[in-house]
């Protein structure tokens, strides 16, 4: 997964209006630990990293939120 295809699973949820599936988190989990763990980079900084400019402004906090939000449960689960 890259971060193209972080942004659409997180649109799809949202067009849905649903939470990510357990596949689709297992999906978001693996992208932590390869995209952001194993590169020693903070959240935050993966986060301002993001572009969500292609995405229409009322959906661009939503996004940035659904991703945050598992992308912080990869992390309490990798450190658990």
């Amino acid at each position: 997964m890259n971060k193209t295809k972080l942004i659409l699973l997180a649109l799809n949820c949202i067009k849905e209006n649903r939470e990510p599936s357990l596949t689709e988190q297992s999906k978001i989990y693996v992208f932590y630990r390869t995209e952001i763990c194993d590169k020693n980079i903070s959240v935050d900084k993966f986060m301002l990293s993001l572009n969500t400019d292609l995405i229409e402004q009322s959906k661009q906090t939503l996004v940035a939120n659904l991703i945050y939000k598992y992308i912080c449960k990869s992390k309490e689960k990798k450190h658990a």
